[in-house]
């Protein structure tokens, strides 16, 4: 009976509830696959308001398993979560970088989300349960100034190692309700203007509030937030909600994740 109930708290509806009222929550979880995953973040690129996104890298499967032949494919979507373009790249350098700017997206100006998987056809020495997760870092340098870096900040999906096909979500868990507050480590009084980036990595509605303010944010979308409060606290039905911040203060940008 023990291991019944354990194995049924475990399933998704199972931390769902256990998420909902606090009975031994759980922020992540890798389910379990029968093949190895590369796992990426959600990461914010920003071609909005002068800005341009820099993007450093590692094959970390060559890196750490001497492999030759991988490559890695990007998925960029927009803050509404519609697909702007994939790029496959191959003969990958131990180390790698590339700009994100207005133009390689075909003109935007905005912001959104992007993703990293690995791939690899002689992937034999990893196992069913194994992941590789490359964190990365970001450059943003608004109106060609130098660039302030950060490394990734939220698990969101993942592929497949030895085939493409299927990409899934739902690492970071969700509650029924509101349960969760987060207040971020840092006095906002001091700067000229602060922005908060928010990024769903569900595929789950979440719902959140700051000061009394509620808001909405669909499945795997991405939002902008001004805010002006000295102190801030995030109340929402996500077990790891945190974001991405860019902190003004004359010439100056500091990004950060939370």
């Amino acid at each position: 009976m023990k291991s019944l109930i354990k194995k049924i708290a475990n399933t998704d509806i199972g931390i769902l509830i256990r998420n909902s009222f606090n009975y031994k929550p759980i922020n992540f979880k890798h389910n379990k696959k029968k093949f190895p995953r590369s796992v990426s973040d959600a990461f914010l690129w920003r071609t909005d308001n002068g800005y341009k996104t820099k993007f450093k890298f590692s094959d970390i499967l060559k890196l750490f398993y001497k492999v030759n032949d991988s490559w890695v494919e990007f998925h960029f979507y927009s803050k509404n979560n519609k697909i702007i373009k994939k790029e496959k790249v191959k003969n990958l350098l131990l180390s790698n970088e590339f700009e994100i700017n207005s133009k390689y997206l075909g003109n935007i100006e905005d912001y959104g989300t992007f993703y990293i998987f690995h791939y690899s056809k002689n992937m034999t020495n990893l196992k069913n349960q194994d992941i590789i997760s490359n964190r990365c870092y970001l450059g943003y340098s608004q109106n060609n100034n130098l660039h302030t870096f950060v490394h990734g900040n939220t698990f969101a999906k993942f592929a497949n190692i030895n085939s493409g096909d299927e990409i899934s979500t739902d690492i970071v868990k969700t509650s029924l309700f509101k349960n969760q507050t987060y207040t971020i480590q840092k006095y906002f009084g001091d700067f000229d203007k602060n922005e908060l980036f928010f990024v769903n990595p569900t595929n789950k509605l979440i719902k959140f509030s700051i000061d009394k303010e509620n808001y909405k944010l669909e499945p795997n979308h991405t939002f902008k937030l001004e805010i002006t409060n000295p102190i801030v606290s995030i109340k929402s039905n996500c077990m790891f909600f945190r974001p991405t911040i860019f902190s003004y203060k004359g010439i100056y940008v500091d990004v950060h994740h939370s």
